[in-house]
């Protein structure tokens, strides 16, 4: 293992202005998700120049699929993906940091691949491939993939996460979005108001009926809001308004019944306003984060060895750190998403956390997690008895069952 290790650091370091640039290029242009063209030919050109098979448009325009080597179930060559996010986020750019997450997965990637090609004849060495999964802000393609029967031949599926602290079992929870639209009817608001019936009035009761709800609720359920359109001028009334909303939950059990709450807040507020409401769920709800907890204490172990320091805060480990399709592939194959400090401890999703996301501390957090990763993944494939500990893992948890490849 040890001469394993060298050979993914060194394959990291001797690319790592290389990756520092290929990061900072897609933090640079940020794109939102399905629109990430930029980052799609950055990525797929980076990776075929260093001898990866390329698929590009794979599931989604900005989507690809890069692969190295060869798994065979029968020899026990085993199949390990990385998950490559690159979307930013409206306004803010890359507050979710996915330019670390892109540099991370591909450097991992290329650490995988200098073992396969150091040690050609070794029995569990298979094959490694970077997933290009655009629009995780959005209806993600991770789902897509596991619906197309992507994962059926693979064994571990692996990514981080940039946040705040490091925490190698990080809590994400089952997500729901849901777009709400309420149908009044518009009148002059001073010369005529009770012939209208006001739209608005209707997204701010649900707004206050959700809030209402939300002390009523179990730990980790979770509904943000916004009202995204309000009318047109103060002096008509609102007709029509649209509001979104995230619904979130510790998984699908819990998620049902919060979609029944918030369902009934919802529809009151049409009912109260005599408003017509129609509902608009999303097709690709995210599920909860099942990591696998043998992957999991490998990675810790070969971060810290790398000098990744891990939080032993309670209220950081048992803080949600939000949602990604990530969980839904986790139901499926052996997963792990550890979450990294990119900078002491600035928040995700703020201007402050883009401005990190581009500095050289992320930069060198990242290379850090990316051996890591790759390291875990080598310790995986080249062990038949720590195989053997990640399937007995995945299969005590729910969905166990699903999609696993037959381990020699």
């Amino acid at each position: 293992m040890e001469s394993y290790i060298k050979c993914v650091e060194k394959s990291i370091d001797n690319e790592e202005n290389q990756l520092r640039e290929l990061g900072q290029e897609i933090w640079r242009n940020p794109e939102l998700g399905r629109q990430e063209f930029h980052a799609h030919t950055l990525l797929t050109s980076f990776l075929r120049e260093r001898g990866f098979e390329v698929e590009e448009q794979f599931l989604a325009p900005t989507g690809f699929r890069a692969s190295f080597g060869a798994s065979d179930q029968e020899s026990g060559k085993l199949h390990v993906c990385f998950l490559c996010e690159y979307d930013a986020l409206p306004e803010l750019g890359h507050a979710s940091g996915r330019n670390l997450i892109a540099e991370a997965t591909v450097a991992a990637a290329l650490g995988i691949k200098a073992v396969i090609e150091t040690n050609s004849n070794g029995k569990r060495l298979g094959k490694v491939t970077v997933l290009g999964c655009p629009d995780q802000e959005g209806n993600g393609t991770k789902i897509d993939a596991i619906n197309q029967d992507f994962f059926k031949d693979v064994d571990l599926a692996l990514t981080v996460t940039p946040y705040s602290a490091n925490i190698s079992k990080p809590i994400m929870l089952t997500i729901m979005r849901v777009t709400l639209l309420y149908q009044g009817k518009a009148a002059h608001a001073s010369a005529q108001p009770w012939e209208g019936r006001n739209a608005l009035d209707a997204a701010v009761l649900c707004y206050n009926n959700i809030s209402v709800l939300r002390q009523q609720l179990k730990p980790f359920m979770q509904i943000h809001g916004v009202i995204s359109s309000g009318g047109v001028k103060p002096n008509i009334i609102p007709e029509k308004t649209e509001m979104k909303f995230y619904l979130r939950a510790r998984d699908h059990l819990d998620m049902a019944f919060l979609q029944q709450r918030a369902n009934a807040a919802f529809v009151a507020a049409a009912k109260a306003t005599q408003c017509e409401i129609e509902f608009s769920f999303t097709d690709h709800p995210y599920s909860n984060l099942l990591t696998n907890n043998t992957l999991a204490e490998i990675y810790e172990r070969q971060a810290k060895s790398q000098g990744v320091k891990f939080t032993t805060d309670c209220d950081k480990l048992n803080t949600p750190v939000g949602s990604s399709d990530a969980g839904n592939v986790s139901h499926v194959v052996p997963c792990i998403a550890p979450a990294f400090d990119i900078d002491g401890g600035v928040v995700n999703h703020t201007t402050e956390f883009t401005e990190a996301a581009g500095e050289v501390a992320a930069h060198c957090s990242t290379v850090r997690v990316a051996k890591a990763l790759a390291m875990t993944a080598v310790e995986a494939m080249q062990d038949v008895s720590v195989m053997n500990k990640v399937k007995q893992d995945f299969m005590a948890v729910e969905g166990g069952s699903v999609g696993l490849t037959s381990w020699q």
